[in-house]
């Protein structure tokens, strides 16, 4: 039931959002009109109005979980402190693109508890993949779940 709900929430849109694409990837991605955003062709990063989530897209050669976790790991690691990634991952479908979700958990450099939320999708129609990654603080993640899953699920090709 859990992972249906899931599937739900990601196939849903961010109303009140703006699309940025990538050609590169050629995927989109809706975000919030509220949050902050910069965005090149192979990265976007953005912040919720309220600067409590940290979003990124990336564009990666390949879709490959094991090696975008690696990737990321060594991107964080001064960042996030102690990065572990649940066992349990959830293969899931974002507007016929096939991604894993997998969560992590971590520690900010103010010692506050953090979670990790990464979808990687692809391959896309450029045989790339696409990583979306967004950090929360710990307490504040029930308040944004929904928030998330609702930008995560308008990932989608794009021409």
């Amino acid at each position: 039931m859990r992972l249906a709900l899931l599937v739900l929430l990601l196939m849903t849109g961010a109303a009140g959002a703006d699309n940025y694409k990538s050609k590169a990837a050629k995927v989109s991605l809706d975000i919030p009109k509220k949050w902050s955003v910069t965005a090149s062709d192979e990265l976007i990063r953005a912040a919720s109005a309220n600067n409590e989530v940290a979003l990124v897209m990336w564009v990666v050669d390949k879709p490959d979980v094991k090696a975008a976790l690696s990737k990321l790991e060594s991107e964080l690691y001064s960042s996030i402190s102690g990065l572990k990634w649940f066992d349990k991952t959830k293969k899931v479908k974002v507007h016929k693109l096939a991604g894993t979700w997998v969560e992590g958990v971590g520690v900010s450099s103010r010692q506050t508890q953090l979670d990790v939320i990464v979808l990687v999708a692809g391959p896309t129609a450029t045989k790339k993949g696409v990583i979306l990654l967004a950090v929360v603080d710990h307490d504040k993640y029930a308040a944004n779940r929904a928030a998330i899953q609702s930008v995560f699920g308008t990932l989608k090709p794009a021409k």
